[in-house]
């Protein structure tokens, strides 16, 4: 019954929302005349509302409705259980559904169920989750000050949980914000550790003019510390070329934030253009920053062949993915930039970095450096890239290989048809489509673009009737996107233009792990989406997954919609 339990709560968080029911009502089922722990029933029973709570937030209309249900069902386990977690649950959804005379009644109940179980409580985590639903029941209760004093003494009790703590904020932040209420001090008692971008120059030897002269390094490197003095960083996410970036990850070691690399091709090809530039001292340096990094994602693993394309993917990526951690820790993202304030028109580069990350509404704090070399002069010209960071859309219908020869007409009809008809309003951004059987494959030249088109494609399709067109009604698309540079290529067998590259394959592994009706997407994606600016869809994590064949394991993410009103 557990192991059924935790396979629903893992369902719910992955978007699989129906399976989750199905799932949660066999093991509801199986604890019917059980003797449980308290705990357990308690999260048990529980589930169902929390998968209608997750609804009615990520709504886009209706939301009032929706909250409501999950309050009805909320309340219903409170009155059967008797137990604090979900009377303050049934509390704050009647708030957010617009009922406070029903919510402020349990509110109140739920305070007095946290207060009276508080002695009963062995674990840290338990005395966590008891203090911050009493925090939570004082602020519907409108009693901001004393939900911030219960708030702090939550934290001290369990310092280490920064999942908790940012379950606990986000539905504080939800709260406040259904409800027009401010809760920026009751955050502020609960604070998490800030996630931080770097970036900035190479060096060059002693005597070398460079725009991060080695002369300078001393007083850079102190600048540095006092930011990591100043701030309260937890996790940094950026390169390790010879100059800015290692001096900013030693900094960041010794201050004892978890140092996440992203590197764009192979270590030792990134030495030899990134790292040995610099001069001998700085390779060891270099090596001992990515045996402590708790994370190193290699870009590609395709060679560099001069191509500034693939370090401007590896830049994107860290600051993605920066930006993707700050949400899920309910946490602030900033930037660090030791740069000479010039601007450059390179693609690749400190200038280009400040630039991305000013243009999605990020804060960057500058170290300035005095470069005694110009910004680099154009370059002669050469053969442009042929690579280009573009989105990649697989998809695979469950249910086709049931399908015989009468169907086809009504496949094609009435699913294909539909699915043309929600792509087309992205024609100008698809670079190349195709189609075999079950499988669609799109390539869209942005993330928002790819994530628009992806959303677009399932809905068309939950709005057919299968049964009506004889069709199996389980039938429905597994969509997965990735992000990557692919290279444009013109197909002999087709005669016409493609896209080829290692990066196809990532996506194409992915999809096979997807459920029928949802957009599951890579970190990269996800992080290019947290990149564009007033972006309307999201990326949510589910989890770390296997793909297809064991090609990797490796995060994942579910794509929606923001929310467009109430």
């Amino acid at each position: 019954m557990t192991i059924r339990y935790l396979r629903a709560l893992s369902l719910a968080r992955s978007g699989a929302t129906e399976q989750a029911r199905s799932e949660l009502a066999l093991a509801t089922e199986l604890a019917d005349g059980l003797d449980l722990d308290p705990r357990l029933d308690e999260d048990l029973r529980a589930l169902g509302a929390r998968i209608a709570k997750d609804e009615a937030a990520q709504a886009i209309a209706d939301r009032r409705p929706k909250f409501a249900a999950a309050a009805a069902a909320y309340e219903s386990i409170a009155n059967r259980l008797d137990r604090p977690y979900a009377c303050v649950n049934a509390a704050t959804m009647w708030m957010l559904a617009g009922n406070a005379e029903r919510a402020i009644e349990l509110a109140r109940r739920a305070a007095v169920l946290a207060r009276s179980s508080e002695d009963r409580l062995g674990s840290a985590a338990d005395r966590y989750w008891n203090l911050a639903t009493e925090a939570e029941a004082l602020l519907v209760l409108g009693d901001i000050a004393a939900s911030e004093r219960v708030l702090a003494r939550a934290g001290e009790v369990n310092p280490g949980d920064l999942a908790a703590r940012a379950s606990t904020r986000r539905q504080i932040r939800m709260l406040g914000q259904e409800c027009g209420l401010d809760v920026d001090g009751v955050l502020a008692s609960l604070p998490q550790p800030e996630v931080v971008h770097y970036t900035g120059h190479m060096t060059r030897p002693p005597g070398v003019p460079a725009r991060f002269p080695a002369e300078s390094e001393a007083e850079v490197a102190l600048a540095v510390e006092r930011v990591f003095d100043d701030n309260r960083v937890g996790f940094v996410h950026g390169g390790l070329a010879c100059g800015a970036d290692i001096v900013v990850a030693e900094a960041a070691l010794r201050s004892g934030a978890e140092l996440h690399l992203t590197l764009p091709f192979s270590v030792d090809e990134f030495i030899e253009t990134s790292v040995a530039p610099g001069g001998p001292a700085w390779e060891p340096r270099f090596r001992r920053c990515l045996e402590a990094a708790t994370s190193v994602v290699i870009a590609s693993d395709s060679a560099y062949g001069g191509d500034d394309t693939l370090h401007s993917f590896a830049s994107q990526l860290a600051m993605g993915a920066a930006l993707n951690r700050a949400v899920r820790l309910e946490s602030d993202a900033w930037q660090l930039a030791v740069w000479d304030g010039m601007a450059t028109s390179g693609e690749a580069g400190t200038s280009a970095d400040v630039s991305g990350w000013r243009l999605a509404g990020g804060r960057t704090q500058i170290i300035p450096v005095h470069a005694t070399a110009p910004a680099a002069p154009p370059a002669p010209a050469a053969p442009p890239s042929r690579r280009r960071v573009r989105s990649i859309l697989f998809g695979d219908f469950k249910g086709f290989s049931r399908l015989r020869d009468q169907h086809v007409d009504a496949f094609m009809d009435v699913v294909m048809v539909s699915l043309a008809r929600a792509i087309e309003p992205f024609d100008d951004e698809i670079v190349v489509r195709n189609t075999w059987g079950d499988g669609v494959m799109l390539v869209i030249e942005t993330a928002g673009g790819g994530a628009r088109c992806a959303l677009a494609m399932q809905e068309a399709l939950s709005a057919i009737d299968l049964g009506a067109a004889r069709l199996p009604d389980d039938m429905g698309l597994r969509l997965a996107g990735h992000v990557a540079p692919v290279i444009d290529v013109f197909d002999p067998l087709l005669r016409r233009p493609h896209v080829m590259g290692r990066e196809l394959t990532r996506a194409a592994r992915m999809e096979p792990m997807t459920p029928t009706g949802e957009v599951y997407v890579s970190s990269a994606f996800a992080g290019f989406l947290a990149l564009e600016p007033g972006c309307d869809v999201v990326a949510e994590y589910v989890g770390v997954m296997t793909t297809a064949k064991n090609f990797e394991s490796a995060e994942v993410f579910k794509l929606r919609w923001r929310h467009r009103g109430r």
